[in-house]
């Protein structure tokens, strides 16, 4: 095999790597400088295999570690991404494997964020089927959910009816609308039956109209 071009990319750290004029990868400076690496370079097959999958090993964990600064994902999230990025299956595990050891994934405070962010809009049942979506763990979630306090949601559950009802009139109708939009925000019937009965009285025209 023969190292045909070496061509720098817009990342001042990564190149193309060509071999017999058909690209082979994307290959770090410092692999490249460690190995000695160059065009016209003739290389034995294996040899080059397993510097690129120390290579790959390295790219995909500084490319999740540069995604993390950004962004607060899960660790399916971060597979997702690298596989979209082109890393294979060895070095995304390898990469995600090495970030958890550091502390850096962790599903338990991903699940506790996410839910935080969006409990003020969204009732545990439709934060659970999120969190699903994210490939947390069912342990997780369970875990999580069980420590919601009930008071709260139900709390929550209301904010969101009385915001909805505001401007509505107090009939059967509106009454049925409103138990519909508390259900799809993912409050479960019995909280989001009990929250309506509450608004929807004669008592508490007030908080709508």
């Amino acid at each position: 095999m023969t190292i045909s071009e070496i061509k720098k990319t817009k990342n001042i750290s990564r190149y193309h790597l060509y071999v017999d004029d058909k690209f082979f990868g994307i290959f770090l400076d410092e692999i490249l400088a460690r190995y000695g690496l160059k065009t016209g370079q003739d290389i034995d097959e294996s040899e080059l295999k397993e510097i690129k999958k120390e290579n790959d090993e390295k790219l995909a964990f500084d490319m999740a570690l540069s995604y993390l600064e950004k962004y607060n994902v899960s660790s399916k999230g971060l597979k997702d991404y690298l596989k979209k990025k082109g890393m294979d299956k060895d070095a995304i595990l390898h990469a995600c494997e090495k970030l958890q050891e550091y502390g850096y994934i962790n599903d338990e405070n991903f699940a506790k964020a996410y839910f935080e962010s969006l409990c003020s809009t969204k009732g545990k049942r439709a934060i659970a089927n999120k969190l699903k979506e994210k490939g947390i763990s069912q342990e997780i979630i369970d875990n999580l959910l069980s420590n919601v306090d009930a008071e709260s949601e139900e709390e929550r559950a209301y904010l969101s009816g009385v915001k909805f009802a505001k401007n509505r009139e107090n009939n059967l109708k509106n009454k049925q609308k409103c138990l519909a939009h508390l259900i799809y925000k993912g409050y479960d019937y019995s909280v989001a039956q009990k929250v309506v009965n509450k608004i929807f009285t004669k008592e508490n025209d007030d908080d709508w109209a």
